[in-house]
């Protein structure tokens, strides 16, 4: 494990606070060993109100890494983790970047130095190289409740500022992630959550459902690819005939407590039938009851047992003191499959989503650009041409 020098630890000890909930010491954090960082930390926020999230089998921490620093492969919702890549302690001018990561994944998955099953060095390396001081969070759940989740991004910009001196940061954030950056940008979180501070310049969102998904409830073939492929992803049935024998699914399922974040994503895009054109039960799947191989209890239950909190969203806008950029893919083809297909998409989520905007802006905030590009929703994290429309989009 390599250690900030002790003369910076020694200034960041005298650096102003910057607090996030009133629970939360910006100045307390637990150093952990890291091969694909330069620096690793988890920090803790001990409000219990950021208790709660429940894990099953599936949505446990699988990387050694990531365990190892949580403590626990199901760790509690009151911690994360901080990465710091190479170069976070070189002297800078450039504001510094807070990445944060979607549904299912790590930061070790998406912005390593040295990520996780990708063919490319990280978006964090990229940005280094760039001159940024880069920095990663990693959520405790990875389909955590984003409620709890924005509370953690509000933390993570606080130690960031209290070990840099800045007095904003830049967010980029993936997929689920964009729900988390959103609710605290927008201080659309309950009464009891951190307002926005005033501490973010930019906001760069790759491949984020602002105007929500349903794609599960769309294409029913994909419960069995989950199934299959042992995804860690929900299901949208909550009963269905599995190699010939009508299953239960229990906590794999999207309404089983275990996926609160996914439940407040959804959003009504359209049936679409003809682009699920083949696949069974798709009607129930999407509007809900019994069909030929599956039990769905249907979109709209779906979006009510999660609070319609895309319908919240939708009233409140970025603080007008933000900029942002949207990126959005237009390749169908991802994790070995054609996916989404409604309409132009990344292969999960429609491009007519990621470039909703028109709540995000209601407020003022500027929108510097938005932008289609041939990747898919993973293309979107690790393809170095990604990668440099991120390093664009950051500049000046």
């Amino acid at each position: 494990m390599r250690r900030a020098p002790l003369a910076l630890v020694c200034w960041a000890a005298l650096a102003p606070q910057a607090r996030a909930t009133e629970a939360f010491d910006p100045a307390e954090a637990v150093a952990c060993e890291t091969r694909r960082w330069a620096r690793l930390e988890r920090l803790t926020d001990p409000d219990p109100r950021m208790e709660g999230d429940r894990h099953s089998a599936w949505t446990r921490h699988t990387d050694p890494e990531v365990v190892a620093a949580f403590g626990d492969a199901a760790p509690p919702s009151t911690t994360f983790l901080l990465h710091y890549a190479a170069g976070w302690d070189a002297p800078r001018r450039a504001t510094p970047v807070l990445l944060v990561h979607g549904a299912g994944l790590s930061a070790n998955h998406c912005f390593a130095d040295r990520p996780i099953e990708q063919p490319h060095p990280g978006l964090a390396a990229h940005l280094a190289r760039a001159g940024r001081a880069v920095f990663a969070v990693t959520f405790a759940h990875g389909h955590g409740d984003n409620f709890r989740q924005a509370e953690a991004v509000a933390d993570a910009i606080a130690r960031v500022r209290r070990v840099t001196g800045a007095k904003q940061v830049d967010l980029v954030a993936h997929s689920k992630g964009g729900m988390a950056c959103r609710i605290y940008l927008s201080d659309a979180g309950p009464a009891w959550a951190t307002r926005y501070r005033g501490d973010v310049r930019r906001y760069v969102m790759l491949g984020a459902p602002n105007g929500g998904i349903d794609v599960g409830f769309a294409y029913p073939n994909l419960n069995y690819w989950i199934l299959e492929n042992r995804s860690s992803a929900p299901l949208t049935w909550t009963e269905g005939l599995y190699y010939g024998r009508w299953v239960e699914f229990g906590e794999r399922a999207l309404t089983s407590g275990c996926y609160p974040g996914q439940l407040q994503m959804l959003a009504r895009q359209g049936v679409g039938t003809t682009a699920a054109r083949g696949q069974l039960d798709v009607a129930t799947t999407y509007e809900g009851g019994r069909g030929q191989v599956s039990v769905a209890i249907g979109i709209d239950r779906a979006i009510e047992a999660g609070g319609d909190v895309m319908a919240r969203l939708a009233r409140k806008g970025i603080d007008p003191r933000v900029e942002l950029a949207v990126l959005a893919g237009l390749s169908p083809w991802t994790l070995g499959l054609v996916g989404e297909r409604r309409g132009p998409s990344d292969g999960l989520l429609l491009v007519s989503s990621a470039l909703a905007t028109e709540a995000l802006t209601r407020r003022g905030a500027r929108l510097l650009r938005a932008d289609l590009r041939a990747f898919n929703h993973l293309q979107l994290v690790y393809d170095p041409r990604a990668n440099a429309w991120v390093e664009e989009a950051l500049a000046p």
